[in-house]
Parts: structure tokens; sequence; C-alpha cells
């Protein structure tokens, strides 16, 4: 799989000469995270920032709630810590930063991608990788969120990085954790494009089941307790959602598929013409079928010794 990704690097336009970005790289007119280590293989730019933000109001919606935990009265007090690991472009953290202004959020990621010019006042970009030691201090922060990131980490890693978030935990805070699942159920197109996409991510040594596991991450990490798991059937097309919120949830993932384009049309073997037609069916499908998929939240409070 390092070689087909290598051919696929090949493909890379030269970076923006007016760009000193050295951590990014560009694909057939994308900018990609081009960060040492890092495996997650969506872009960062402003239309992938413009398809996360939409998609965060839709989780949002789907589940009435920015998070599972039962965490509304740690936030609401003064100098209360929020950590949001995988941030891209500060979607959720923005979101909590404003709902509650006495809580200091930080979002990390392993590259910025973050509008400054909407940014709250309590909230702070870190950049590095979730994959290693975060630059944190043992018991920091009140509240550890991480969602979707089923395609930024390695199978070997997701224990390294579930210690990491307990690590920089304060005894009595909390962890929560969200996760969707692979391939999403549908017709012939949807099938040929995420099962493709499946195969390239557990290729690339990406856990694609890690929704089922994520409970069991926390059960086995030793430190959390009152673990919780909440999962969702999340429906495409009109049969169980008004018009409005069918369109929006196919919407966003025909977009995130379209974002795989440069991965899958090397992968298939296909022309841009033939992914663009596979798209159009799978989009068509996904309205008119009763396709889905589940999204799993996973919390648990980390060990209070003097409680």
């Amino acid at each position: 799989m390092g070689r087909f990704f290598s051919k696929l690097n090949e493909k890379v336009d030269s970076v923006d000469p007016q760009s000193t970005q050295t951590e990014f790289r560009y694909i057939d007119g994308r900018r990609y995270h081009n960060t040492e280590n890092a495996v997650y293989p969506l872009p960062n730019d402003e239309y992938e920032t413009d398809r996360l933000h939409i998609q965060h109001f839709l989780v949002r919606y789907i589940w009435q709630s920015n998070f599972s935990a039962p965490v509304e009265h740690i936030l609401s007090k003064p100098d209360a810590k929020v950590l949001d690991i995988g941030c891209g472009p500060g979607s959720w953290s923005f979101d909590i930063a404003t709902t509650y202004p006495l809580a200091k959020i930080i979002g990390l990621d392993i590259s910025p991608h973050q509008p400054t010019h909407i940014k709250p006042k309590n909230f702070e970009f870190v950049k590095a990788n979730a994959q290693e030691r975060l630059p944190f201090d043992d018991n920091t922060f009140d509240f550890v969120f991480q969602r979707l990131l089923v395609a930024g980490y390695t199978n070997e890693k997701w224990s390294n990085v579930v210690n990491e978030l307990v690590r920089v935990l304060k005894p009595g805070g909390y962890l929560e954790l969200c996760e969707g699942s692979f391939p999403i159920d549908g017709g012939p197109s949807t099938q040929y494009l995420w099962n493709s996409i499946t195969e390239i991510l557990t290729n690339h040594r990406n856990d694609v089941d890690v929704y089922q596991k994520i409970d069991h991450y926390l059960q086995n990490q030793g430190q959390l307790e009152n673990i919780k798991k909440e999962e969702k059937k999340v429906y495409y097309g009109l049969k169980h959602n008004h018009i409005e919120l069918g369109k929006a949830i196919t919407n966003n993932m025909v977009t995130a598929t379209n974002s795989l384009k440069p991965i899958l049309t090397k992968f298939l073997n296909i022309s841009d013409e033939e992914f663009g037609e596979s798209v159009k069916t799978m989009e068509k499908e996904l309205f008119e079928n009763d396709s889905y998929n589940y999204w799993v939240r996973t919390y648990g409070r980390k060990v209070n010794d003097n409680n």
C-alpha cells in the first residue's frame, strides 16, 4: 500500500510557488496534508472546510446535541478546559466556545485549517499529531472530545491514542469518541465506491470497524468508569427524512466521495469521467433507496481517586 500512495504522490502538482506552506501538497487542484506520519486522506482546503461545517450541523441535528457526555455543568464553570482532537476547521470547537464562553477550548490538528476572522476569543489552535505524544501535561482537561477519525489513525495506534487522551484528562473529567460505520448500505454504485474506500483504508491499516470497538477501547484503558455507548441508524434519502435533511445528508456523502477522487480513480483504474458517472449514480441511489449507516458515541469518566 505504501507503493500505492507513492504512486499517488506522483500525480501531485508542484506546490504553489506563492505558498511557503510545505506542510501541504496539491493534487488535481485540491490541497492535502503533507505532515510526516499523517495518514488522513481527505483534503485540507476551502471546499473541505465547507463540507465539514455542514457535516457538523448535520451531526448536531441527528444527535440533537454537540455531545452525549454529562458535561454541561463542567463547561459552564469558569476556566473549564476542553480539548477537541482532530478539530479540522474548528466547527465543533467554535460552536462549543460560543455556547460556553467561560470555557477554554483547545483545537488540535496536524495542520491549521481554521478561519481566523470568526475565531472565538476562548479558542486556541495547537498543531500536533494525536498519534504521537500530546503536547500537554497530565490531568489538564475537563473534557476531551474526538469525532470521525477512522481514517486518521492506523489500527495499531488506537490504544495509544486513547491512552494519551486519558492521560491529559483530569480525574473526574470525561472522554467522548464518535465514529461511523463502513461501508454505506446502498445500491451497486454506492457499494462499488464505498467498498473501494473501505478496502483502501483497510490496506492502509485503518480500522474501518472502529465504530464497533470504541467502547472496548475505553473499557480496556483501565482508568475510565461509567462508560456509555449510544448508537443511531442514519438514513439517506427521503423515506425516513424530510426532503431538506435527506438532501443535506446525501450531499455530504457525495462531496466526501468527490474529495477522494485522486485516490479512487487510481485505485479503481478508471477515468475522471467514469468516476463522475459513478458518483452521480451513487447520489441517485442514496437519495431514492433506503440507504443507511450507523453512527456511535461512546463516553466515560476518568476515575477520581479522591471520590
